[in-house]
């Protein structure tokens, strides 16, 4: 396991999009005071897998792109999910039961003992569904998810009772109570490798300025969440 870095910067730039500690994550949806910092842009996103995986497959070039294009669609803290995805697929080296053809960047359906779980058709289609399958979590509903996972928990109410539970938006550290359960940091090691990038990657340039032209490109389909761009309170807690 990875253990937290208590770096100063770190916690500041967290701190300026939420109110996040080393081990406190931020809240799943966006808002005006809950913003992914301007600094995580694709291209310094790939630049730090890149230095995690050195040897990493040519496919995945762009996989920072699809990150933010899908996650400012769905309106999501999409840098957290993204660092998430570093762990769940081990910095996209895959050393557990899920293939890397299968485009599974969260693990959906791999549930142990050799189930390898979800396959989605593409990089972008994986993305997608990763970034839905938290957006559910916040207690957003969506319309047609990708993931057979995500369609299934919202059918059948898993996290209905949870969801309504809480009193303020729903974070990731939330998240991750649910979404590893038997693993005591799996929250710890998102936001080391959070900490990490905005505090070596922050003061850098970007590196691929290119990425970010085409993340705020061509706009990826619209699937999603229903008509509450601005939820309540009682929205954010809703099956």
């Amino acid at each position: 396991m990875l253990h937290r870095v208590a770096a100063a910067l770190a916690l500041a730039v967290l701190a300026s999009a939420s109110p996040a500690a080393a081990a406190e994550l931020p809240a799943i949806l966006a808002t005006d005071t809950n913003k992914v910092p301007t600094c995580a842009t694709p291209g310094r996103l790939m630049a730090y897998l890149e230095r995690r995986n050195p040897g990493l497959d040519g496919r995945y070039s762009d996989i920072a792109v699809h990150y933010m294009r899908h996650g400012e669609d769905l309106g999501i803290r999409w840098d957290v999910g993204f660092f998430q995805m570093l762990v769940e697929t081990a910095n996209l080296r895959y050393t557990g039961d899920v293939d890397a053809d299968q485009n599974n960047f969260a693990g959906l359906g791999a549930t142990g003992n050799g189930v390898k779980g979800e396959r989605f058709p593409d990089v972008a289609t994986g993305v997608r569904a990763h970034l839905e399958h938290i957006t559910m979590y916040s207690g957003q509903r969506l319309n047609n998810p990708v993931a057979e996972r995500t369609r299934n928990v919202q059918a059948w109410g898993v996290l209905t009772k949870w969801q309504k539970s809480f009193k303020r938006p729903i974070t990731f550290s939330d998240l991750t109570s649910k979404w590893s359960p038997g693993d005591r940091g799996y929250s710890r090691d998102i936001a080391t490798i959070t900490e990490i990038f905005y505090k070596d990657f922050c003061n850098i340039s970007d590196p691929k300025p290119e990425l970010l032209a085409a993340a705020k490109g061509d706009t990826p389909r619209r699937a999603s969440v229903e008509a509450n761009a601005a939820p309540s309170s009682a929205d954010l807690v809703a099956a």
